[in-house]
């Protein structure tokens, strides 16, 4: 039975020892929640600590908290209009939030490195190395994107991959453990708009995403950036085959 450390039954259940040991499911969330989660200590008003993960896809966030064994609720912030200084405006797109109340999942993500307000002092965890490309997966599904562009007058596409972060130090270190691991050239990591970006070309991203995505039977994956990386793949082998074709 699940307790309430405030006392009486707690009627919301979670897979409490989830981060206590490493397998691909882990790592994935764990990645996730380095990109798109948040770590919250309010023992002093609630008594209780806090992890919260939003996003705007709702069936990943359904398939984590699956892989944690959690039936707690999954809200929704609807669709809404922010104000930015300068009098700027963004239309926020409906999101989702989980946010679960454990101390015991709280600590096992200290220990892991991770810290509340984590966004400009976040560092690269250890990791691993058999569950490094979930992880990486899991990172790269909350904060990282896929980009397909094309040259004017050009049918040829032109793939490359970012990830961001506040950090700079996370960025430089997954540049590294990715050039060890899969022999990517090692990226400059640049400020822009607010925020570091990792960048890597054409034959890198090719490299990083067959890397990230060799395992996920094992794991979670967010569908739509996989499904871009598979257009890619099918639109580059059928301007192949029409050279071969027509030379």
């Amino acid at each position: 039975m699940y307790t309430d450390p405030r006392g009486g039954h707690n009627r919301k259940h979670i897979n409490k020892n989830f981060f206590r040991s490493w397998s691909p499911k882990m790592a994935y969330v764990a990645g996730f929640i380095y990109a798109d989660g948040a770590i919250e200590d309010v023992r002093t008003s609630s008594r209780t600590c806090y992890l919260a993960i939003g996003i705007n896809d709702k069936e990943l966030l359904l398939d984590i908290r699956k892989s944690m064994s959690s039936n707690h609720n999954i809200y929704v912030e609807k669709e809404h209009w922010e104000k930015f200084p300068g009098n700027k405006r963004y239309l926020s797109r409906e999101s989702y939030k989980l946010r679960v109340g454990s101390q015991a999942l709280f600590n096992d993500l200290v220990n892991l490195g991770l810290t509340p307000r984590k966004s400009l002092t976040l560092k690269f965890p250890t990791v691993p190395d058999i569950y490094l490309g979930h992880f990486v997966r899991g990172y790269f599904d909350g904060d990282g994107c896929v980009n397909i562009s094309y040259k004017q007058g050009s049918r040829t596409p032109i793939l490359s991959t970012i990830f961001t972060c506040g950090s700079k130090d996370f960025l430089v270190s997954l540049s590294h453990l990715l050039e060890n691991k899969i022999s990517i050239k090692a990226g400059n990591v640049r400020f822009q708009s607010k925020a570091f970006r990792l960048r890597l070309r054409k034959n890198d991203s090719l490299k990083l995403l067959k890397y990230i995505y060799e395992d996920m039977d094992k794991s979670i994956y967010l569908r739509r950036k996989y499904d871009k990386y598979q257009r890619y793949l099918l639109e580059q082998n059928s301007i192949q085959t029409q050279i071969k074709i027509n030379p």
